[in-house]
Parts: structure tokens; sequence; C-alpha cells
């Protein structure tokens, strides 16, 4: 059986940090207002070297780093964001735990969290060293400055990312009672009786707590030793991905939303990784100045996740777009998220094509209906018709399964047959191979096809009429060119 291990990660600058898309370089402070004054409540590295601190006022923090700008808190945002991020979080574990600042059991000082059992998963991605480095790596790229703590118990691993730097390392017993999840008045009449770390108050016998502090200490005891299951909600992946995320400016232009959609687009991209997910149709909203809104709709040749891919999609879509309003706000919907299977290309083989790698096809297809329209980029399809001119058909989805022959058959059809004034100027190669069919539908044909080489070289494709053969001479008509 395997040990129970949690690996918890508190986002301190998470008010910043989960706007990492809005900010292009420089200093920033976010702020919260409380009554009439504005409070610091997040800030990049550069101000916080300056002096800035969490909770001072603005007005001190603008002494500080002048040149800051300055962004207004906005929870839902916080909230959404830490939601994607646990969708990132999946591929680790499907027991993952969030939580905003402010949201039970911490305080808007501590700092939204992630948690998440890791102990099932560390064979997997090659040890906890392995799995700690690689979640850094994700989380640096991500732009979210973060505190990691591990522990047997979810309780125990968040009071890890609260202790001191020097102390998150120690022994439970002696991580301090204030890096605990207790309640705030259980917490002061525990500090008022003398009491300073974990060890302290479990050196005490349980009716001795239960009658000082009452039975909901000792519950939380009992989970922080892992008596008691953890009782934290844990996240569900949604059925479809759903993102917004607000401009800290209007952009008057679609290069100007390149910065964002960069960020959101590898969001989504981190998401899908974690569910192990892959999506065929993107709807991205552009939401204006005048609420008025501008929907573009990506349909992908076949399920992608990679971010890259979805960058160059929307980038070669944005292209034929113009903006009737500024842009305030950004949307992203996908449809029913789909199990992700290995890209293989349904075009060319390897075998046909050396150069191509399996995949390329469908991505470079989902690029030409981005710029050129969707209906623009077809596949071809081969109904089960005799009639050349009905044989063939464009369709939106590839074929499932495509008939072989051995007949050749040229690439390219006139749409109306041109008739042939001297056949006897041809050299006919191969035929006659004769089509008779359509007499259900009052569309009847009779004909006799032939591959002949003109004067000009050119492989042609003819064909003598049958039925208009009784009433005179033969006439002969060119139906496709070979290539």
């Amino acid at each position: 059986m395997t040990t129970a291990l949690w690996l918890a990660l508190r986002f301190p600058h998470w008010p910043l940090d989960s706007r990492t898309g809005e900010t292009a370089d420089g200093s920033w402070l976010v702020v919260e207002t409380r009554g009439s004054r504005c409070f610091v409540v997040a800030a990049t590295a550069d101000a916080v070297a300056a002096g800035v601190r969490h909770g001072m006022d603005l007005a001190d923090a603008r002494l500080r780093q002048p040149d800051a700008g300055v962004l207004s808190r906005r929870p839902a945002g916080e909230r959404a964001a830490l939601t994607r991020l646990a969708g990132w979080a999946w591929q680790y574990s499907d027991h993952v735990h969030l939580a905003c600042a402010g949201e039970p059991p911490y305080d808007t000082a501590g700092g939204s969290h992630l948690v998440f059992e890791i102990g099932a998963s560390l064979r997997l991605f090659g040890g906890r060293r392995a799995l700690r480095r690689r979640i850094a790596l994700d989380l640096k790229r991500f732009g979210h400055r973060h505190v990691a703590g591990i522990d047997s118990t979810p309780q125990v691993a968040l009071a890890r990312t609260r202790a001191p730097r020097s102390r998150a390392r120690i022994e439970r017993a002696a991580l301090p009672l204030s890096c605990l999840a207790l309640d705030a008045g259980t917490l002061a009449s525990l500090q008022a009786s003398g009491f300073r770390t974990l060890g302290e108050l479990l050196a005490l016998p349980p009716a001795t707590l239960m009658r000082r502090y009452g039975a909901a200490l000792l519950d939380d005891l009992d989970r922080l030793q892992g008596h008691r299951p953890h009782g934290l909600p844990l996240y569900r992946l949604p059925a479809r991905y759903r993102t917004r995320h607000e401009l800290t400016g209007a952009v008057v232009t679609t290069q100007g939303l390149v910065f964002v959609l960069r960020r959101v687009l590898a969001d989504l991209a981190a998401f899908l990784r974690g569910a192990d997910a892959a999506i065929q149709h993107l709807r991205l909203i552009l939401i204006h100045e005048d609420d008025s809104r501008t929907r573009l709709d990506l349909r992908l040749n076949s399920p992608a996740h990679d971010a890259a891919h979805f960058e160059r999609v929307v980038n070669d879509r944005l292209t034929r777009v113009e903006l009737t309003a500024p842009v305030v706000e950004i949307g992203l919907a996908s449809e029913r998220l789909r199990r992700r299977e290995q890209a293989q290309s349904q075009l060319l083989s390897e075998a046909a094509r050396p150069g191509v790698e399996p995949g390329a096809w469908p991505a470079v297809l989902d690029r030409l209906r981005a710029r050129l329209g969707h209906d623009a980029v077809g596949w071809l399809h081969a109904p089960d018709a005799h009639r050349p001119e009905k044989a063939s058909a464009t369709g939106d989805r590839p074929p499932i399964e495509a008939p072989t022959g051995n007949a050749m058959r040229p690439l390219w059809l006139y749409a109306h047959p041109r008739p042939i004034a001297a056949p006897e100027t041809l050299t006919f190669i191969a035929g006659p191979e004769r089509i008779e069919s359509g007499w259900w539908d009052a569309q009847a044909v009779r004909r006799d096809y032939y591959r002949a080489r003109d004067r000009r070289g050119r492989l042609l494709w003819i064909y003598r009429d049958l039925d208009a053969a009784r009433g005179g001479p033969s006439p002969y008509y060119l139906h496709g060119l070979f290539g």
C-alpha cells in the first residue's frame, strides 16, 4: 500500500501572479480598497526589493516604487486562475484541493494554495526530487511564485508552507501553532495559555483539551495527524473548459491581443495536459468596451492540446478580424473535453512521405482554415457511385473509409464535359471501360471511357456517349485530365 504524501503549494503573491497574462515587464502593485484607503496585497519582486510590503498603504508604497503600475484586486479572477491551475495539477493526482486567500481556513494574508496527493505518482515521475523539479519548472514558466511543503497529511503540508523558511523542514511537533489552520478564537486562547508549538499541544491528554477547548480542536488535531479523513473538498474536472480574462486596459488592434492570448492559451494547454484531454472546437470571444462581442469559432482538424498550435491557429484567424470597438475582456470556451489520443496523420503516412511527421498535416489544415475560412478547406470523399461526376465530394471531416480500386482515374474532372471535334487526332492508349448507371434517378448514362493522348502530349480521359450513338455518329467528350 502506498504511503500518502501531500504536496502543498502556497502562492503568497497570487493577486498579482494570477494575472501574468495581463502584465508585461515592469513594476506592478495590486491593491485592495478598505473604506477610503487602498492597501497593497501583492507586488512584483522589484517592488518588494524596494521595500513594498503586504498591507502597506498605497501612498507609502508609491514613495518606495513611484513608477509601479497599479491594479485593483479581482477575487473572482484569482479564483478562476487557481481553478485552471488545479486542472494542471490533475496530471499528478486526482486528489486536488484548492482555496483562495480569504477562504477558510486561512486569512487574507495566508495566500491562495493548492494541495494534492503525490505519493501514488512518485514512481511514475522518477521520485520525489524529480517530481518537485518538474512542478517547480512548470510554475516558474507560468510566472507563479510559490512556497512548497510536503507531509503525510494535507493540513501539515499546508502548515509547512506558512512556517518561516528556516523552520519549514523541522519535525512536525516543532511547527508553530500560528501556522496551523485553527479557529482564530481557539488559536488566541491557546497562545494566551502559553502554547507555541504543535508538540506542546499534543502532549496534553485529549480529555483535557476537550474540556478546555472543545471537540472541534480535537477533530482538527486528529486530521493533522491523519487519524481522521482530511475533510477537504476536492476539485473535479469540468466537462468543458471555460474562462474569462479582463484586460488591464482597452486594446484597439488584434496585434495588441497577442501577448495576453499567449498566456490564455498556455493556461488552456496546461489544463488539458493535467486532464489528459484534447479539444477539437474552440470559441474565442472578444468582449468590447461597448459590451458587444466578436465570436471566433475555431474547428480543428483533429483533437489538439498544444499551446503553440493553438496560438498559431488563433493568430492566423485574427488576421481576418477587424475590431469594431476596443477589447476589454477575452473569453475562451471549448467543446466537451476528449480523451487525448496519440496523434496520427490521416493524410500521408511516413512510408509515403518520409519527410513528413505524423500529425503535421492536420495542424497545417487547421491554420489554412483559420486564415481562409472554415468552408474553404475540406476533405475529399469518394461516395459509392459509378458516374464519375458523382463519385467525388468534399466534406468537413476526414472520410471514415476511402474505397480503393484498380481503375485509373484523373484527379481533375471538368464540371461540364467538352465535346471533341476530331477524335481521330488522338492516340488511344487504353479502353474501353464501360460505365452504365443512374437509370433510377432519370440521369442515366451509358459511356465507354478511354485513356488517350493528344498532340501536345497530355493524357486525357475521354468517353463515347453510347446513347447519342443511336441517332448518328457517336460523339466523344473530354471528361478529365491526368496529371
